[in-house]
């Protein structure tokens, strides 16, 4: 018996020296991860010798100090299902060294026995070491009413007629934290319990939110404020108040509580994405695209630098990969590139659009990515989108050549995929093969906007021949697509919404690629082709100013000029058809492009004005 004494002395030691080797590695500017391991496995060996004894009470402070070291170092290496384990392993060692009986393993009950055990006994410090082990095991799942049910057992001062709630109870939270300098802690308690406070009050926070009670989730969040935290933690709180006011219809609110995050901690990335997601419901496009401008520089140079954790314990660890994921998401970088490229040139900064999409195409090449891949395209558009993008912004730059080529890729990527036939028909309600349906119907869209887009670099390019040429193909394309019911905008029967859109997408195109070819005829002089595809284009976009202006000239022409100035009244009658958000990028018409220069037609005007058609 005389040895367990020299025993009790040689592991205090063992322990206090492993502490030591951990704490002199921890101030390093950036801690080895392998001293940690190291730490984890001699603090376990030390444990396992402890346990292989009999429990008693003079070794139950030691015992319960290695525990919570060991628990400490392992997380990150060891399932917490598994610590829970070895957890509840040691409070049942310890109620058997004080004799108590235990009438259930579950942890919720233990911990009722074990803190009616030791509550008032000399060793309760070190039990609160271990409550605070379970607390943080709980957190890391998100099992706030286990943490509440727990934080009740302990609180004894609290008042039994005041109402229980999460906030109040770890407010008012009393515990122990003397700190025993024979037995050095991996981590101080009372630092411990300041973290799991502050990240409890923002898991309440955040899980308000997904029930959409904003309200109370700034309740929430107005306290962990207070509370003592990294700073960015608490930055991410000003963010997560930022995102409760954009709930509550504040959008200033929002925008004033990102500035302060990103103010407090400039790496806070969800303070600038949901910033711009702000000034985009705003309409403001040029602080938008300088969010995401900073957002993007800010991930990159993140990604460039190695991620290294000098605590021991993270706030991302304690709230768990669901809880952090809500908190700090972020687009990829690739998405924010896109985001950043589609935003400008959707606003008309062409030249900077041009170039974020090129860095873009080139990040998508060095990856290896496949450009007809397929994908849900909820993170990432379908890569041959980028690249119609792509060519459509290098068209509207004045770089016809290097739209040509881009447009080109795309071609023959799509070329061995495209169906000779596609009938599209709501009635029998195709549900089961609408994913393929759908799979065919962009590759015919996507070849299709390619040679239109070639199409319109080659009419830049004064070179009208190759341009029919195109049109035609693009022509060709669409017009593989039958639609068998005439009402197919109206979503029943077998249409989806996703259906709906590409047909919308396949009517436009086709109206341009007809509009395209017959101004091309029209400048060849061949009329009559193309009055018929004028036609034809507004058939498939009825209400197109410049279809019924260029019609009105080659009416004129063939000097059939009643029906000429019926068109002119018309388009004078229509407003310029704005960029439509239901339209794919490479399909929109910036305003350049929807101006017609009436001065062509002035013989025009004073015939109508001497037949006082026009006032």
């Amino acid at each position: 018996m005389s040895t367990i004494p020299c025993l009790v002395d040689r592991w205090s030691e063992e322990n206090n020296n492993i502490i030591l080797t951990w704490k002199q590695n921890e101030v390093n500017i950036e801690p080895s991860q392998d001293v940690r391991k190291r730490c984890c496995s001699e603090s376990l060996k030390l444990l396992q010798k402890i346990q292989g004894i009999p429990a008693a009470t003079e070794r139950l402070k030691l015992e319960m100090t290695v525990s919570y070291n060991t628990f400490l170092f392992s997380l990150g290496y060891s399932n917490p299902s598994e610590v829970e384990e070895s957890l509840i392993h040691t409070l049942l060692r310890a109620l058997e060294a004080a004799g108590s009986q235990v009438s259930s393993s579950d942890p919720v009950k233990l911990w009722e026995t074990v803190l009616q055990t030791f509550g008032t006994s000399v060793i309760v410090p070190y039990v609160y070491k271990l409550l605070l082990i379970q607390w943080m095991l709980w957190l890391m799942h998100c099992q706030l009413e286990r943490i509440l049910t727990l934080l009740t057992q302990t609180n004894h001062k609290r008042e039994h007629s005041a109402p229980v709630n999460l906030l109040t109870e770890t407010r008012n939270l009393a515990l122990s934290m003397e700190e025993d300098s024979s037995l050095m802690v991996a981590m101080a308690a009372k630092d411990l319990k300041d973290l799991l406070h502050i990240c409890t009050v923002i898991c309440q926070g955040v899980e308000q939110m997904k029930m959409e009670k904003y309200s109370e989730a700034l309740e929430a969040f107005q306290e962990a404020k207070g509370l003592p935290s990294p700073r960015s933690l608490l930055a991410q709180i000003h963010a997560l108040t930022g995102q409760s006011f954009a709930k509550l219809g504040q959008p200033h609110c929002a925008l004033h509580f990102y500035r302060k995050a990103v103010e407090v901690d400039c790496a806070c990335h969800s303070a600038l994405y949901q910033s711009a997601l702000v000034f985009r419901e705003l309409g403001n496009s040029k602080a938008e695209i300088e969010a995401l401008h900073l957002l993007y520089s800010a991930v990159q140079l993140q990604a460039d630098k190695s991620a290294s954790s000098a605590s021991l314990v993270s706030p991302a660890t304690l709230l768990g990969g669901e809880q952090m994921t809500f908190i700090s998401r972020v687009p990829s970088s690739s998405l924010i590139l896109h985001t950043l490229a589609h935003t400008c040139v959707f606003n008309g900064s062409i030249s900077d659009g041009v170039e974020h999409y090129l860095d873009l195409l080139a990040s998508l090449q060095s990856d290896g990515k496949d450009l007809v891949s397929t994908g849900d395209g909820t993170s990432f558009p379908r890569i041959p989108v980028v690249y119609l993008e792509a060519g459509f912004a290098l068209l509207k730059a004045q770089r016809y050549s290097d739209a040509l080529v881009v447009c080109e890729e795309v071609i023959t990527s799509t070329l061995d995929f495209i169906p000779k036939r596609l009938l599209l028909d709501a009635v029998e309600k195709q549900k089961s093969d609408s994913d393929v349906i759908l799979e065919n119907l962009d590759f015919v869209l996507w070849a299709a906007a390619a040679h239109l887009l070639q199409a319109q670099a080659h009419w830049k390019l004064k070179d009208t021949k190759e341009a029919i040429t195109n049109f035609t193909r693009a022509i060709n394309q669409l017009v593989k697509v039958f639609i068998k019911q005439k009402d197919w905008k109206q979503k029943h029967l077998g249409n989806t919404e996703a259906m709906v859109e590409r047909m919308v997408t396949l009517e436009a195109a086709k109206g341009q690629a007809l509009a395209g070819r017959g101004c091309c005829f029209l400048e060849r002089g061949q009329l009559k082709e193309a009055l018929r595809d004028l036609h034809l284009s507004l058939q498939m976009t009825p209400g197109c100013k410049n279809t019924k202006m260029w019609l009105t000239e080659v009416l004129w022409r063939l000097d059939r000029r009643e029906e000429a100035s019926a068109y002119w009244r018309e388009a004078h009658s229509t407003s310029d058809i704005p960029k439509s958000i239901n339209l794919p990028l490479y399909l929109q018409a910036l305003p350049e492009d929807t101006a017609f220069d009436f001065t062509d037609l002035k013989k025009m005007g004073e015939y109508i004005h001497a037949k006082n058609v026009m006032t």
